[in-house]
């Protein structure tokens, strides 16, 4: 039997307007069933799905890994397509509750596999512990916000000094390309809101190998910001969405109100912004065109040299500044993992995911 493909992604990131969600976006419509995983650090939630997806996995079944945007080594959801069935992490900072219980929601929580009088003799170590992780967030997300400034500045000198036809020249090639012989629907298209990176503890991390791999045509933006990627990016959405095409939106990690990449399903083609810290792999790639932005500006109007050194300059030491904080607060949630880990029973635990498995696979 083949085994099944996996995409990879995030549903959430910690941003430059602190930690933002798209949990609400990564089931599709008319789902049949979901998994809502409840408990602390440390109590499985990530294996637990991770053991299930291999298992599908070599079953011959096509699965969607949700990453978790402080620790990309770990899952905060699985989505299984063929099945319309999805497992989520549902626990802070990405809180999710039933919308349909016992019809299509179903809460598995794995507070009943610890041992309560263990954690309750270490409750104020807990609590302290889960307050110091929290202030490591707060003061990351201050310096994200510090860096999404600067960096929203110079998006902005930018635009100001972009030749508008040479952006629109640009978008109105790719859209011929795309959409030839395309004729409405009848619907509007479905929107699909993620993110293929996240601003982790250990740096930044993306997926855009993975979620290029189906693609027979891929257009690759490379410049800075500021010179029209942004814009093309919104104009095909809403070609796209008028034609009835779905459209998977995939937003700045850092600036989560703007678009990085799109995906569209219908074509099996994508179009990416390559750029640190998410670049797509250059050259050799026969499905690729590449399309370099920064050709489009009029540099004299734009900032001089010292300017945009001093920019970079600020800019990462603001970014280095937040990892390390990142970094701190992954440090705390793994005291609070060993915490929890020690006093659980994850005999039983594998008893029950067993089970589950076990009716997915009968389905």
């Amino acid at each position: 039997m083949k085994a099944g493909q996996i995409r990879h992604f995030f549903a959430g990131g910690n941003t430059g307007v602190g930690f933002h969600s798209f949990y609400d976006q990564v089931v599709g419509p008319g789902p049949d069933h979901i998994y809502i995983l409840k408990g602390g650090p440390g109590t499985g939630k990530s294996t637990f799905m991770k053991q299930i997806g291999e298992a599908l996995l070599a079953h011959g079944f096509d699965l969607e890994y949700l990453h978790c945007s402080s620790d990309h080594n770990s899952l905060d959801g699985l989505l299984i397509p063929a099945l319309k069935t999805a497992f989520l992490d549902g626990t802070a900072p990405h809180t999710i509750d039933p919308v349909s219980p016992g019809a299509v929601d179903e809460i598995i929580d794995l507070g009943v596999f610890w041992d309560s009088k263990a954690l309750k003799a270490n409750q104020s170590r807990i609590v302290e512990t889960g307050k110091k992780k929290k202030a490591c967030f707060e003061r990351a997300y201050v310096y994200l916000n510090a860096a999404l400034g600067l960096y929203r500045h110079w998006r902005k000198t930018n635009y100001s000094c972009l030749n508008q036809e040479a952006w629109l020249s640009a978008l109105h090639e790719i859209k011929a390309d795309l959409f030839a012989g395309c004729q409405p629907t009848g619907r509007q298209g479905r929107l699909r809101h993620l993110f293929a990176s996240a601003i982790t503890a250990n740096g930044p991390v993306h997926y855009l190998e993975s979620l290029g791999g189906a693609a027979t045509r891929l257009y690759i933006l490379e410049g800075p910001p500021g010179t029209g990627r942004d814009e093309i990016l919104k104009r095909l959405v809403t070609t796209a969405v008028d034609l009835g095409r779905d459209v998977e939106v995939f937003h700045c990690a850092l600036d989560p109100a703007k678009y990085d990449h799109l995906w569209l399903p219908d074509h099996k083609a994508a179009v990416f912004t390559s750029t640190w810290p998410h670049q797509y792999p250059p050259g050799g790639d026969r499905r690729c065109r590449y399309i370099a932005t920064g050709a489009f500006l009029q540099p004299e109007r734009g900032l001089d040299n010292d300017t945009r050194e001093e920019f970079r300059l600020v800019f990462l030491t603001l970014w280095e500044k937040a990892l390390s904080w990142l970094g701190q607060a992954k440090r705390f949630h793994q005291d609070l993992e060993a915490l929890y880990i020690a006093r659980m029973d994850f005999n039983r635990l594998t008893q029950l995911r067993n089970s589950i498995l076990h009716r997915l696979l009968q389905r």
